[in-house]
C-alpha cells in the first residue's frame, strides 16, 4: 500500500506512515523529521486505511479544510525522481531497523527537497547518495571480510553449502550484517549464491527450519547439480575430442567427425533436459520459502 504525504506530496510505503502499533499519521515520517506536526494535517488515505484496520489515525479529521496550509513546492519530475531515491533506500536490507542509518539519509532527502536544484538526480541510486553527500560506506559496505578469513570459511565448510548440500563459495553471515555488524567467525557460514541471494536478510533459524523442512527437494537438487555436472564434463571432452579430430581430417565432412558430433548433440538435450527440470525444482524450493516467510512476516507484525 502507497499513502501520499500531505505535505512532501510523495507517495511513499505506507510504512512511512506508521507511528507506533497500528497506528497510522497523517505525513511521512521523513516530514515529521522536518518537525511538523501530524495534528496539523489531514489525510483521507490514512484516515481509511486505518478505519479498514480498525487502527488509530493521527490526523486531522476529513473535513477540515488544508487550503491555508504550506506544502512542498517539488515539480513533477523531482518529485518522481524523489520518490524513486526513497524507494530504492526503503529496500536495502535492514534499512527499517537501523533507525541512525534512516535518520541521516532523512537529513540529505530534507536538505534536497528545499534546494533540489543544487544536486540533479540521475536515477543511478549509489550516485545518487554520494552526490547527496551519504556516507556510502555505512551503507553498502558492512560486509568487510578479508580474503583471507573468506578463505577460510570456504576450506573450513569444503566448498559445501551449509544451506542446501551443492557446491558453494559464499561466505554468508548467520546473522545478516545489515543488522547485526558482526563479522566474527561465528556468525559466518558458507553457501552456494543462490541459498545466500534466496536467505537474504530472514532470520536464520527460521530459514534453516523452512529449508530442512523440504529435505528430500534439497536431495533432488544435489542429485540434479551432480548429474549436469557429469553430462557437462563429458561433453567438454567429446568436443576437445572433435576440436583434435577436425584439425587432423582432411575434410569437415571426414567419417570419423560425424559420431562425436552425433554424441555431443545427444548430450545437449539431455543437459537441456536436465536443466529444465533442475530450474522447476529450484522454483518450487524458492516459492515455499518465500511463502513461509512472507506468512512470518505477517505474523511478526500482528503480535
Amino acid at each position: 500500500m502507497r499513502i501520499r504525504c500531505q505535505y512532501c506530496r510523495l507517495n511513499l510505503a505506507e510504512e512511512h506512515f506508521y507511528l507506533g502499533k497500528k497506528q497510522l499519521t497523517s505525513i511521512c515520517d521523513i516530514c515529521q523529521t522536518r518537525g511538523l506536526l501530524i495534528g496539523n494535517f489531514a489525510n483521507l488515505q490514512s484516515l481509511g486505511l486505518a478505519i479498514a484496520r480498525q487502527w488509530v489515525y493521527l490526523g486531522l479529521p476529513d473535513n477540515f479544510n488544508q487550503e491555508q496550509l504550506i506544502t512542498l513546492t517539488l515539480s513533477k519530475a523531482e518529485r518522481k525522481s524523489c520518490n524513486s531515491l526513497i524507494d530504492s533506500f526503503d529496500v536495502l536490507p535492514g534499512s527499517w531497523q537501523d533507525q541512525s542509518l534512516r535518520f541521516q539519509f532523512y537529513q540529505h532527502v530534507i536538505k534536497w527537497q528545499n534546494q533540489p536544484d543544487a544536486v540533479k538526480l540521475t536515477g543511478n541510486f549509489p550516485i545518487d547518495l554520494e552526490n547527496l553527500g551519504c556516507d556510502t560506506t555505512t551503507i553498502f559496505d558492512k560486509n568487510n571480510l578479508d580474503y583471507t578469513t573468506r578463505l577460510y570459511i570456504r576450506e573450513k565448510y569444503h566448498y559445501v553449502c551449509q544451506y542446501c548440500g551443492r557446491y558453494g563459495d559464499s561466505v554468508d553471515h548467520k546473522d545478516p550484517v545489515s543488522l547485526s555488524d558482526d563479522n566474527s567467525l561465528d556468525n559466518l557460514t558458507l553457501s552456494c549464491r543462490e541459498c545466500n541471494k534466496l536467505k537474504g536478510s530472514m532470520p536464520y533459524q527460521q530459514f534453516v527450519q523452512w529449508n530442512n523442512e523440504i529435505s528430500a527437494t534439497l536431495n533432488k537438487l544435489r542429485r540434479y547439480q551432480q548429474t549436469i555436472e557429469r553430462l557437462t564434463q563429458r561433453q567438454k571432452k567429446l568436443q576437445s575430442q572433435l576440436a583434435v579430430a577436425r584439425h587432423l581430417a582432411s575434410s569437415e565432412q571426414a567419417a570419423n567427425l560425424q559420431p562425436l558430433r552425433r554424441q555431443i548433440k545427444v548430450l545437449q538435450g539431455l543437459l537441456d533436459g536436465e536443466n529444465s527440470d533442475y530450474q522447476k525444482l529450484i522454483q518450487i524450493r524458492h516459492d515455499y520459502i518465500i511463502s513461509h516467510y512472507v506468512t512470518w512476516r505477517l505474523e511478526q507484525e500482528g503480535d
